[in-house]
């Protein structure tokens, strides 16, 4: 390493870092791609720190070489010191950038980086920022927006990272503290002076309380997601975030039933509304457990679903969301302890895995254990509110003492020994915002949160063998066998983010880095007809559905859900997957046809890709809309998100055309499609066929394969010959 003067320089093998303070300047240079990150073009300040209500730009003053690393301070508008030192130092490929305030000094938040980690529309600039499974957002477009993401916030970055895209050049952002928040905009007016008017995007980090240090790692070039995902596994690695199925199946040998399974949830056996001042409102019963139980067995006797996690919510003493967190014993209302008991082992004749619903953060005034003492505090002391659910007003309770409340053994003991459940779901664990209690006897920081969620997490999942909670973060990979609402919410991509209005795209790239340690699914209720997006949303990850929103006692009973879809208007259909004309579900109701469709290519996919990670995600088109995904195992999938046809090659069906909608799945033992063409085999209209060796050898040299046809012509090409399959068949290869 070497260290020059005037400007401060410092530089590796792999980086250089520039500060002047006569200019005002940083730069960062990746050496092996070319590319600077600066604030020159404009040299604005590039350190804010507030103060009161508003935030101060300061100026840079001074730069010292010490041991090796360049101290910096600051000056504001007035000349004032900023009474801060910003230390930076070289690792390899990494820049680590330390806040060191003045003793006794003390301010609400500082901004680093607030100029110079641009790129505009003519370098090819993109942002990723992991809120969810990952929102890729380019540079180009014709809205300005900003966003301000807190870590591990409800819809934040749910990994505590960020990335940017320069002309081919990979910069990753890291941090390790939940009090920083990344920042986001896209500017449509101009980036330099001499240049015309041109969109570009603009990063910059907020750090308060704790937060102290951030890390820029200069990637050189390389494929924006696959460069970043690649370098962001280390990270979680050394971390201990990642914590692959292969090691966590070596004492949980029964969480590989969560391969390939649906996310099947009844949400609301006992369904009582109570008003905020306490007053019942109305008291439903949507499913008795004998109803469960039935229903249960029309997934396996008449669906033939093989793979299911089975959930049931609202079976609590007082039903769903009201008077946690006294649930024992089960509801009488929907059958009591003997009927979920006996609910129970009729869901795991089937084979299913029966997953009971469960809450220990939120608390009410009219549960028999409310007292304060268990609840998070805010600064003045007072009780933290927090929704207003069926139970009425809920309070949060302290994470810490939720452990306790969990751990009564009325709680999660006293459910263990009685109905004996394969796993165990606590509702917004992994949800909400790491939060703080400020409450004197159980005092908690976003860190000391986390802990006991963590804690909480474990306890659980030491009880029952299985554990998982709402959407996720990477701190609760090691913890959990499943996370429920990150891939999708209510049939959309985000709670309230949309990517539409932003210009972006959801990329899987938490999947591109967890991909092998957790099983992931949405949550909340959808119209089946409306969720041909998020079908191949899930094929593109490898990842089930979740079927959460089916009507009340025996669905499939109800003459009114026997309905069709109308036809598409234009050439997309977005109720395609309802679809069952000439196939397999004809004749079933709505919900059935879709979940009989949807699991049939969706779970063998996710099985044979469970264990592995995605290692490419790429768009085939400028629409960024048609999307081919390669796992680390090498299978393949290619889904078109447009609304015009899209010719693909395929190495089993040759030139296939995919319609909208339409996708191809490779995977050696399985291929499945939703196409025009196949094998040579031109069709009408669009068919679904799935394709399953039985011998285990590749569908093509395969001896004996299962054949699947979900809806459209019968008609396959195999091996060289027309065959029909009106439902399903064996097919046998053919000397």
């Amino acid at each position: 390493m070497t260290i020059t003067r005037d400007p401060m320089i410092l530089e590796n093998d792999q980086v250089r870092l520039t500060l002047s303070p006569a200019t005002n300047v940083w730069s960062l240079t990746d050496k092996r791609a070319g590319v600077e990150w600066s604030n020159a073009f404009n040299r604005a300040p590039w350190l804010q720190i507030q103060r009161g209500e508003s935030f101060l730009p300061m100026t840079l003053r001074t730069v010292d070489e010490k041991g090796g690393a360049l101290h910096c301070r600051f000056m504001g508008p007035l000349g004032q010191d900023a009474e801060v030192t910003l230390v930076f130092r070289l690792l390899g490929d990494a820049v680590q950038v330390y806040l060191v305030p003045d003793s006794g000094t003390a301010f609400a938040a500082v901004e680093l980086f607030s100029h110079g980690l641009e790129t505009s529309a003519d370098e090819a600039g993109d942002a990723l920022l992991p809120v969810r499974m990952g929102l890729l957002l380019p540079a180009v477009g014709e809205k300005a927006f900003e966003l301000h993401l807190g870590t591990y916030d409800y819809e934040g970055v749910h990994m505590a990272m960020a990335g940017l895209y320069k002309s081919g050049a990979v910069l990753m952002a890291s941090w390790g503290d939940p009090y920083v928040k990344v920042n986001l905009w896209r500017t449509l007016g101009k980036l330099r002076a001499e240049q015309p008017a041109r969109p570009a995007l603009r990063m910059s980090f907020t750090l308060s309380k704790t937060a102290r240090s951030l890390q820029l790692r200069c990637l050189g070039r390389g494929d924006f997601l696959a460069t970043l995902a690649r370098a962001y596994r280390q990270h979680a690695t050394a971390l201990g975030y990642r914590v692959p199925w292969r090691e966590k199946l070596a004492t949980r040998p029964q969480a590989a039933r969560l391969f390939g399974a649906c996310n099947f949830k009844l949400w609301t056996a006992l369904r009582r509304r109570i008003d905020v001042n306490l007053v019942e409102q109305s008291v439903e019963v949507q499913w008795t457990f004998d109803e469960v139980a039935q229903i249960a067995e029309h997934l396996k006797r008449d669906l033939q679903l093989e793979d299911v996690l089975f959930h049931i919510g609202g079976w609590t003493r007082y039903g769903y969301d009201v008077r946690h967190p006294d649930i024992m014993p089960a509801n009488p209302e929907c059958g009591g302890n003997e009927g979920l008991a006996d609910c129970a082992r009729r869901v795991q004749a089937c084979g299913y895995l029966f997953c009971l619903h469960d809450n220990y953060q939120d608390m009410y005034r009219d549960s028999p254990s409310w007292d304060e003492a268990w609840l998070q505090k805010d600064a003045d002391g007072s009780p933290h509110l927090g929704g207003v659910w069926l139970g009425g007003q809920a309070y949060y309770t302290c994470a810490r003492e939720a452990v306790k409340l969990a751990q009564r053994p009325e709680n999660l003991p006293l459910v263990r020994d009685t109905f004996h459940p394969d796993i165990y779901f606590i509702d917004t664990t992994y949800a909400v915002a790491a939060q703080e209690c400020y409450d004197p006897r159980h005092p908690l920081t976003k860190q000391d949160d986390i802990h006991w969620k963590q804690v909480l997490s474990d306890y659980a999942r030491d009880v029952f063998g299985m554990f998982g909670s709402e959407c996720g973060r990477e701190w609760a990979v090691p913890h959990a066998d499943f996370f429920e609402g990150l891939a999708s919410v209510s049939g959309r991509y985000y709670h309230r983010l949309d990517p539409q209005e932003l210009g972006g795209r959801v990329v899987p790239f938490f999947d591109m880095v967890f991909h092998d340690c957790i099983a992931i699914h949405g949550k909340y209720g959808y119209r089946p007809e409306e969720m041909a997006e998020q079908v191949i949303h899930h094929i593109a990850m490898g990842r089930t559905l979740y079927y959460h929103s089916l009507g009340s006692h025996l669905y499939w009973k109800d003459p009114q859900g026997f309905t069709e879809a109308p036809p598409p208007i234009g050439p997309s259909d977005p109720a395609v997957f309802t679809r069952a004309h000439n196939g397999w579900a004809e004749g079933f109701c709505l919900w059935d046809r879709f979940m009989k469709n949807t699991q049939e290519v969706l779970g063998p996919l996710n099985k044979l890709t469970s264990e592995a990670l995605i290692e490419r995600y790429e768009f085939l088109d400028e629409a960024r809309l048609i999307r081919r995904t390669t796992f680390s195992n090498g299978v393949k999938t290619v889904v078109n998100g447009g609304d015009q046809p899209y010719r693909v090659q395929s190495a089993t069906g040759g030139e296939v055309m995919l319609p909208p909608y339409g996708f191809v799945i490779e995977a050696g033992t399985f291929v499945a499609f939703h196409a025009r063409s196949w094998a040579g085999y031109q069709y009408g209209d669009p068919v679904l066929f799935t394709l399953t060796s039985l011998d285990g050898r590749p569908v093509l040299q395969s001896q004996r394969v299962r054949v699947y046809h979900g809806f459209g012509e019968a008609e396959l090409s195999w091996h060289g010959r027309i065959v029909a399959v009106r439902k399903e068949d064996v097919l046998t290869a053919v000397a």
